[in-house]
This record gives structure tokens, C-alpha cells and sequence, in this order.
């Protein structure tokens, strides 16, 4: 079959017999397949899978069959241990779930388990606004392992977001939390992959007992609420001691307080971090009050970071906050590497350090914190005071878990309206393709079309930041505008 007619197909085969223009709120959205779109390419697209395993709906049965025409409902196909094997995949089917839901599905070494929406839809896990006397809990609950959680919105639909009391847990306002993996039981080798985690109490959160898991792709901001002292509520909360933690390819922005905060007090300790190819921008800037901007990325507390590898990630903030290690002057950290970082924001060392090796990272707003003399400078790194006065920096990156997906960093001193970014190392000639501003995710894309191996332009600046829900807390001087932007590029994922 050739690629103009096999394209179409399969497209159909994704959205069904209805047209996807009869569906709005849908189309053009970057995490779906867009008929519309994508049918144009002229080469031969990837195969689609067919979804086989166990189906969820928004209105399936807690005594449904788990078939695509009789599926159960999201809380029950969550703990369906006795039905849900190693290795199978729980599809869930699109709309909202609202609910706070518990996921007890452990799949095992070479066999996980994986829930992620049936292809090419969007799926939604909102929580209801906590009642008067609940207690605080997360949209999604994971308390297990061996299980991949894919391609997920998450989200709280309370409105409240400010409340009268400086504490991690208020009881004057309602708002639910976002991801939470290992709080309670052993939950090792989870993935949360290319998931969006917005307007939630917290981001994403993952203790101790989540081991050798992993964290990538996903898309965080305006989660946390206001209080009298400062913001609370961090983009991601984590903290690791055995195994690995690699957090990677995620961007997190806005919100109310910390972008990534590994932080501990008493124990556990913070160890074996793999903290890769994120961008993070002007966190804490959902604060409607001013001057609320935090730290984009914090790994320190009350005891020593060890082993933690910091490497080629992206930061941009337009104040005196950015990526900072270690925590308190008493606390002496014992080892981390910093290697190929693009920060245009300020680095703050704090305490004491056994090795800090850095090598071919920029920091343009200068280093700051009473152990810069333990810095061992491995070479090709450049320490800036202030940002460029022209140029660019442009940074493309594919998805390794979604071979229709890629993104794109601009960094944009010369104020242009527009950034030519070159895109042929995610995309092919004659590939239908989409670009997003990650302020706009399910909106019509800013720039479309069928790449013919020229460079693409990227319009800079022509979407407003997203409001937190319930308060309009993101004014003009928190709009990076032309000088900065994150981008998703989805495209028909050509051979």
C-alpha cells in the first residue's frame, strides 16, 4: 500500500469512523493523532499499534469484563491484580476520570505492567475538590511497582488556591494533590513517562521506597497554592537512598513554589541521582504576589547529597533564584557531577563539599554560596554574570519513549519574533508535523505544515503563560515573551 493511502488508513483506524473536525476540544491537540494533520505525509508512517489487554472508561463497571466494548471503571482495573498479568497494558479509553484513584498493579522484572490512554486520545485523571473534613490525597496513588504510567493528564479542578496558613498541609483549602509513587509501600521500577501534571496541590512526588525508578518527559506547572509566608506545593517532590532515580527529559515550570525539590531533614539521605536533560523555567511565578520566583531546581537538605550527576540540563530565570546544591552551611555534601548544563540562571553551591566536579556547563547569572572554592572547574565551562547580549541557543531533543514526539529549547537574546530551528534530526521529508508551545498544549499549533528539510519557523512569544486555576497569578513580568520558549513538536512518526 503505498505511504498517501496508507497514512489515511491508519489514521482512521486510530479515531474511529467519526470525523476528528466534529470534535473541537480535540483537534489540533499535541497528544493526539490528527487525521486532519498528519494524512498529508508523503512517506511511509510508523505502525500504529492495535490496542489488545484490559480497557478502562470513564463509565465502565466495577463487574465489567475488561473488553473494549464492556470495561471497567479506572479504580477497580487500578487494583485488578487478579486480572491485570505481567506484561498485559490497562488502555483506558478517552474523557475525564474524576476521582482520587489508588493503583496497587505490580507487574514484574522484564514484564511490567503498563496503563497509558488508548492511542492517539487524551485522557484526563481530575480530582474533585476535597470535602470539609477529608483528608488530602493524590489524583493518581501509585503503591506498587513494576509499572509504566504513560501519556496522562492529571489534574485538580478545585479552585481555591490560597490559603490563611503556613503549613505542607492546610485545611482551608481544597486542593488535591497530583502523583504520588512509594509514599507507604515498596514501589521499585515505576515510570511515569510523558505525563501532564497541572493544577494540582503537588506535581509529582517520589519517596524512598520507589527505587530505580524513573520520571521522563512529563510537562509540570502551576501545581501549589499561596500562604501568608511563601508558596508551597513543588513541581516535583523526591527523595532516594538505595537503587537510582533518574529524572529525565521533563519540563517543569510556574507553580508556587520549588520546580524539583530533593530535599530531606532528619533521613533518609539523598543519594544516587540521575538528573538529566530537564528544562526548567521561572518556577514559583503562579504566586500572584511579586517577587515569588524559587528555585527552578533544589537537591540538598539537612544531610549530604551523594552521588548525584546533574548533566545537560536547561535552566532560564529572570532573577536572582535558579539551580541550587546543597542546602544548609552545616551539611557537607560528598560528591556530584555537573557536565555539558545550559543555565541562564544563577547556580547556588551552598555548604561544604567533598567533589564537586563541573565540566562544559554555562551559568550566566553568575555562582553564588560560601563553597565556590570547591568547585574542581574539569574545563569548557563558562561563568557568566549576565546573559548574552545577542544570539541564540537552540537545543532539539527526540522522545525516547514516543517516536512521534520531540522538543525544541530556544534560547532567543536577540529578541527576534521568530527562531529558525532545524529539525531534521527528528523529523524526515515529506512528515506531517505540528509544533506547540508548551503553554498551549491542547490549542491549535503555532506552526504546521510538511517538512521539506529546510529549517522551521518557530513564532516566539505568541502565547500567553497558562493561569493557575482560580487565581490569574501569572502578570507581564512573568511572560518570558521572545527571550525564552519550550516547544512540542508531534509528528507522523515516519520509517
Amino acid at each position: 500500500m503505498p505511504a498517501s493511502t496508507l497514512a489515511p488508513a491508519i489514521m482512521m483506524l486510530l479515531l474511529g469512523s467519526s470525523s476528528p473536525a466534529a470534535d473541537p476540544v480535540l483537534h489540533g491537540a499535541f497528544n493526539t493523532y490528527d487525521a486532519l494533520t498528519f494524512a498529508d505525509s508523503t512517506c511511509e508512517p510508523l505502525a500504529v499499534e492495535i490496542p489488545q489487554g484490559i480497557f478502562a472508561s470513564p463509565d465502565g463497571r466495577a463487574d465489567a469484563a475488561g473488553t473494549e466494548d464492556d470495561p471497567l471503571d479506572l479504580a477497580t482495573a487500578l487494583t485488578a491484580n487478579d486480572l491485570i498479568q505481567d506484561g498485559d497494558t490497562l488502555w483506558l479509553m478517552e474523557g475525564v476520570y474524576v476521582g482520587s484513584f489508588y493503583s496497587s498493579l505490580s507487574g514484574s522484572e522484564g514484564n511490567p505492567i503498563s496503563v497509558r490512554p488508548y492511542p492517539g486520545k487524551r485522557v484526563i485523571l481530575e480530582s474533585p475538590a476535597r470535602q470539609e473534613g477529608e483528608n488530602g490525597s493524590s489524583t493518581l496513588f501509585v503503591d506498587a511497582g513494576w509499572t509504566n504510567y504513560y501519556d496522562l493528564e492529571i489534574m485538580s479542578n478545585a479552585m481555591d488556591r490560597t490559603s490563611l496558613q503556613d503549613t505542607s498541609s492546610p485545611t482551608d483549602i481544597n486542593l488535591q494533590g497530583g502523583v504520588t509513587v512509594g509514599a507507604y509501600h515498596y514501589a521499585s521500577h515505576t515510570k511515569i513517562i510523558n505525563c501532564i501534571v497541572h493544577d494540582t496541590a503537588g506535581g509529582l512526588s517520589s519517596f524512598s521506597a520507589s527505587t530505580n525508578s524513573e520520571m521522563y518527559g512529563n510537562i509540570i506547572y502551576n501545581n501549589g497554592w499561596t500562604a501568608p509566608g511563601r508558596g508551597h506545593g513543588h513541581g516535583m517532590y523526591t527523595q532516594n537512598v538505595t537503587g537510582y532515580k533518574k529524572i529525565t527529559n521533563n519540563i517543569i515550570f510556574f507553580g508556587f513554589a520549588t520546580g524539583i525539590h530533593a530535599y530531606v531533614e532528619g533521613s533518609p539521605k539523598l543519594e544516587n541521582y540521575d538528573v538529566q536533560n530537564n528544562a526548567w523555567f521561572l518556577t514559583g511565578a503562579s504566586d500572584p504576589r511579586a517577587s515569588q520566583k524559587k528555585d527552578n531546581c533544589l537537591i540538598g537538605g539537612y544531610q549530604p547529597v551523594t552521588n548525584l550527576l546533574l548533566k545537560n540540563n536547561k535552566g532560564f530565570s529572570d532573577n536572582g533564584r535558579g539551580t541550587r546544591l546543597g542546602y544548609g552551611g552545616s551539611v557537607t555534601g560528598q560528591s556530584a557531577v555537573l557536565q555539558d548544563n545550559y543555565l541562564v540562571e544563577n547556580l547556588w553551591i551552598a555548604g561544604e563539599w567533598d567533589q564537586l566536579d563541573v565540566m562544559n556547563t554555562s551559568v550566566f547569572h553568575g555562582i553564588t554560596g560560601s563553597s565556590q572554592s570547591y568547585i574542581n572547574d574539569l574545563g569548557d565551562n563558562l561563568f557568566e554574570e549576565s546573559d548574552p547580549v545577542s544570539g541564540k541557543k537552540i537545543f532539539v531533543d527526540a522522545n525516547a519513549y514516543d517516536p512521534r514526539r520531540a522538543r525544541v529549547i530556544v534560547y532567543n537574546f536577540d529578541g527576534d519574533e521568530t527562531a529558525s530551528v532545524d529539525l531534521s534530526s527528528v523529523l524526515k521529508t515529506g512528515e506531517a508535523y505540528r509544533v506547540h508551545s508548551v503553554f498551549d498544549l491542547f490549542g491549535e499549533p503555532i506552526q504546521s505544515g510538511l517538512y521539506d528539510g529546510t529549517s522551521v519557523s518557530i513564532p516566539m512569544g505568541s502565547v500567553a503563560p497558562p493561569q493557575p486555576n482560580g487565581v490569574d497569578g501569572i502578570g507581564a513580568e512573568d511572560d518570558p515573551g521572545t527571550r525564552f520558549g519550550v516547544f512540542i513538536v508531534t509528528h507522523a512518526g515516519c520509517l
